[in-house]
């Protein structure tokens, strides 16, 4: 009957232990070996990580600090036994746990039944806005401005680095690296592509650079008008086909046109100096003067093109061309001094 009596009260006290397990979570002192046997109302509740690489050392550090002692006890020399204790199994364990002193004489050891709490190990999160951001040259780096999203389970934000040298004054691709470390010293990585560019103009640049060109080229073409009302007299010369003119095609031909002016105009035959654009440096070579002042009686020499000046407007601003080859064919017209932006000025050959 008495045997009876004692289970009972060892299932009542394994009862009332579990429940102060669950619910209380009260840190008591450590019983010490040859006193009563240890109540429920004093179970301590130890808690590790599922990652901790010293299980027993830690149990052993947190088992010390609640010890109920008189005497010091080295975390050293110390030495503690779990039995029903495994650290790679998350949640409550009810463990036996044995600790001694470790001294040589006078040694002390402590038992008790404790519960042990193994958590499962998380590292912290960081989450960034985007894999890639393009930013153009000159523009400000902030690299905190990409995180979405920072998180550690312990409440607390972890410590941030960020790596990767993003140099936003010089053009390249780089790799902004983000490392968080939490209290433990756990980290996690996150990394993203950063692209520097020098910007081209945009659309509206463009436009307003077509407005520009078409007005130059407009004003050009005032100005011509304007001179030719100021324009000093022009020859009335009926042009032939004499001479020996080194080049084909007739007035069809810009370079015809050019020669054959400059022969009947000056009666200089002058030699082949090339394709229209090679003119001036041919003549230049030949021992002619060039310059960049019109002047009548020289040869205009443009881009893919070549004409012979009769006359020159009295403020300098439009020269009379002689040419062939314009549409194809002979014409006379009044051009702005300097061409226009799609076919420029190279210079005047003098005689």
């Amino acid at each position: 009957m008495q045997k009876k009596h004692n289970k009972k009260r060892t299932l009542r006290t394994f009862f009332m232990f579990c429940a102060a397990v669950m619910l209380t979570g009260s840190v008591l002192p450590v019983m010490a070996v040859g006193t009563d046997a240890q109540s429920a109302e004093e179970t301590h509740i130890y808690t590790l990580s599922s990652s901790d690489s010293d299980p027993l050392g830690t149990l052993k550090k947190q088992m010390i600090e609640t010890a109920d002692s008189s005497e010091a006890i080295s975390e050293d020399s110390s030495v503690l036994t779990a039995v029903g204790f495994d650290s790679t199994k998350t949640g409550l364990q009810n463990a036996t746990l044995h600790l001694t002193s470790g001294k040589e004489t006078l040694s002390t050891s402590y038992t008790e039944v404790a519960a042990v709490k193994v958590t499962e190990d998380t590292s912290p999160v960081i989450q960034l806005t985007s894999d890639t951001v393009n930013l153009n040259n000159g523009d400000e780096w902030n690299a905190s401005s990409y995180i979405k999203y920072l998180y550690d389970e312990t409440g607390k934000l972890p410590a941030l680095k960020e790596s990767g040298n993003v140099d936003t004054s010089t053009d390249g691709t780089y790799e902004a690296v983000y490392t968080v470390i939490d209290l433990e010293g756990q980290t996690s990585k996150a990394s993203m592509t950063v692209n520097v560019t020098t910007p081209g103009p945009t659309p509206e640049e463009l436009a307003a650079q077509a407005e520009a060109e078409a007005a130059e080229e407009a004003a050009q073409q005032a100005a011509a008008e304007k001179a030719a009302q100021q324009a000093v007299s022009v020859s009335s010369l009926s042009y032939s086909n004499s001479g020996s003119n080194p080049y084909s095609g007739g007035w069809s031909n810009c370079t015809y046109g050019a020669w054959q002016a400059v022969y009947e105009n000056l009666g200089i035959a002058l030699p082949s100096f090339g394709s229209a654009t090679n003119w001036l440096a041919s003549a230049q070579a030949a021992g002619y003067s060039v310059g960049s002042a019109p002047r009548a009686g020289s040869v205009a020499v443009y881009y893919g093109h070549v004409a012979y000046v009769s006359a020159v407007s009295a403020d300098g601003s439009s020269v009379y061309l002689i040419e062939g080859g314009y549409c194809g064919h002979y014409n006379e017209r009044w051009a702005a001094n300097g061409g226009t932006s799609s076919q420029p000025l190279i210079g005047y050959i003098y005689f």
